[in-house]
């Protein structure tokens, strides 16, 4: 009888403590106590809800027209990745069987497109590409993480691919061009003719030029100088259009492209790697769009620039010898034994939780004089401020917003130059319809900018480490999206992944308030409203294992069984690892396993 009253009156004590509260649960206090009592739990006055970003719009002044949003209020419609559009496989085949040698090669690299023949075809992970088109903020043109802005820069292009990015831009007229004309152009740059029923517009069918490369006779030792530029230039011509500028009609070339390809050492002082970062942009910003269902562009490099960045998402790799661009040590076999891939859960979760640690800001520095020369060619204006154009498309560059990337210390960038107005219109700017119009001089202000690129480098402190202001990150939580997943969704009993990355991120921001708070409200309210929404509110009543005591970790020596390592293949490999006729049906997916 004692305990039961005595029970009862730890009750009434706990009921009397909790002052002014309202939410109620039911927890059984005592074994003496048989049926459940209402308790009064300590929360503030205040309720928490998650905010996804940004708690301050200056910055990202888009609103919530975006992908992220969408995933955050409801995710289900979103559990599948874009498709990544690309037709450039059966190319790639074609030059693991018959290598480019010899004067053709010595062509190609004249032109300034040697490093990409070097990198060779890559599988696409079509999740992790989706995961980073849902970081990506069309703004600022970088990924919004939590420990702060990264992006793909003229560095990593040069870098990665080896193209040259310090030259005049890729632009010019949009003259209107006959069938007929389109026809003799190509037999005059390329050396042959396209049916009429491959020409389109001024366009011509990817599987044509193909089929030029695959199918003609050419022997190197019996064919003529001419003979040799008409099949470097059908080359370029095939990458420019297929690997470089793939676009959403996946299987055209546009024949404006053949201009550059006239002289082919002059090829290389034009910016083809500014042309390919415009447009890597300009195809992340169309993606971005909730309604969007596939994302083209050099994404390749996309995918690469992440492994780089990214080790968490790399597979391992052989030995790389550092005789071609960097991108080319991504070729052949690929490991994946500590990895997860094709998995859009898993990468949504990793990048909600990651730290500033877990990025590899400086991946270049220790290997950047063991790479060709190619790769260090625009080194001068690796950290200009400046726009990058394309014909109709015009991005801008911000080396500004991640300084880090460069080893310089990272204070809080200066506004955006342009108004929304001007980035609403470059934007939705396009070439349909505008025929006979002259892109350099209607771009003339921002060809300018391009001219003085020189003169428009950021710079600031060098730091051995990596370095932010001390009200950086203050700054940016205010103005970023932080949360993709919602950790306030219910958890359930779903199958694969289950994705704690948000709830991760909502516990540490919770541990932060209370660090910093003096009020006991709010201490036991946000406290309470975490645990809560990370779906273990009982464990307010449980005991905790931390301990302020040494913790003993010393085992018994025993025998370890090691046993062998085993090696897990990927769902399709690499073009380079595989024979003409074993494409997986998952190349691009993953998923079934194929034995080669």
């Amino acid at each position: 009888m004692n305990s039961k009253i005595e029970a009862a009156g730890e009750v009434f004590t706990y009921e009397n403590k909790a002052k002014e509260l309202s939410y109620i649960f039911n927890i059984k206090v005592n074994p003496f106590i048989n049926k459940k009592k209402s308790v009064k739990c300590y929360k503030p006055k205040m309720n928490f809800e998650c905010h996804p970003g940004p708690m301050n719009a200056s910055v990202l002044f888009l609103g919530n027209n975006h992908r992220a949003f969408e995933v955050f209020k409801n995710p289900t419609p979103y559990d599948n990745p874009l498709d990544v559009r690309r037709s450039d496989r059966s190319f790639w085949q074609h030059i693991k069987d018959n290598p480019v040698s010899g004067r053709v090669e010595a062509l190609i690299h004249a032109a300034g497109f040697s490093g990409i023949l070097q990198c060779g075809y890559k599988y696409l992970d079509h999740a992790l590409i989706t995961a980073l088109v849902e970081r990506w903020r069309p703004e600022t043109h970088t990924f919004h993480l939590p420990f702060g802005e990264t992006t793909v820069t003229l560095q990593d292009v040069n870098v990665l691919w080896g193209l040259p990015i310090d030259g005049l831009p890729i632009s010019g007229a949009d003259s209107g061009m006959t069938m007929y004309a389109v026809r003799d152009k190509c037999q005059t740059v390329l050396g042959f003719t396209p049916e009429e029923a491959f020409v389109k517009g001024k366009r011509v069918r990817s599987a044509r030029v193909l089929a030029q490369i695959t199918s003609s006779n050419f022997s190197e030792n019996e064919a003529s100088d001419e003979d040799c530029i008409f099949r470097a230039r059908q080359i370029i011509f095939y990458l420019i259009g297929c690997t470089i500028f793939p676009n959403n009609a996946n299987n055209l070339i546009d024949v404006k492209f053949l201009d550059f390809l006239v002289d082919l050492p002059a090829c290389s002082g034009y910016s083809w790697g500014g042309a390919v970062l415009a447009l890597l942009y300009k195809n992340l910003c169309n993606a971005t769009a909730p309604n969007a269902i596939a994302i083209t562009g050099p994404v390749a490099l996309l995918q690469v620039w992440a492994w780089e960045r990214f080790r968490c998402f790399a597979p391992a790799v052989a030995r790389f010898q550092y005789n071609a661009p960097l991108a080319a040590r991504w070729k052949g076999s690929l490991t994946c034994t500590d990895v997860s891939t094709h998995c859009l859960r898993t990468y949504r979760s990793q990048l909600q939780s990651m730290t500033e640690a877990t990025f590899n800001w400086r991946p270049y520095d220790d290997i950047l004089g063991r790479l060709p020369d190619i790769c260090r060619s625009g080194m001068a204006i690796w950290q200009s401020c400046c726009p990058l154009l394309c014909y109709a498309v015009v991005e801008h560059h911000y080396p500004q917003r991640v300084m880090r990337q460069f080893g310089m210390f990272q204070y809080i960038p200066n506004p955006i130059a342009i108004d929304h107005n001007e980035h609403a219109r470059l934007h939705a700017m396009n070439r349909s319809g505008k025929t006979g119009w002259n892109w350099l001089s209607r771009h003339a202000p921002y060809v300018s900018q391009w001219e003085a690129r020189h003169q428009n480098l950021v710079t600031g402190e060098l730091t051995t480490s990596v370095g932010v202001a001390n009200d950086y990150m203050s700054w940016y939580m205010q103005h970023t999206v932080l949360y993709v997943s919602n950790p306030q969704l219910s958890a359930g009993p779903t199958s694969g992944f289950q994705d704690e990355g948000a709830r991760v991120q909502m516990m540490s921001e919770t541990m932060g308030l209370i660090h910093r708070s003096e009020d006991v409200d709010v201490i036991h309210g946000a406290a309470y409203r975490a645990l809560e929404m990370s779906n273990v509110p009982q464990y307010t009543q449980y005991p905790t294992h931390l301990s302020q005591e040494p913790v003993d970790l010393v085992s018994y020596p025993r025998t370890q069984r090691l046993s062998r390592q085993r090696r897990r293949a990927r769902g399709g490999r690499n073009v380079e690892e595989a024979g003409p006729s074993n494409w997986g049906p998952n190349f691009e997916t993953g998923g079934v396993r194929i034995r080669w």
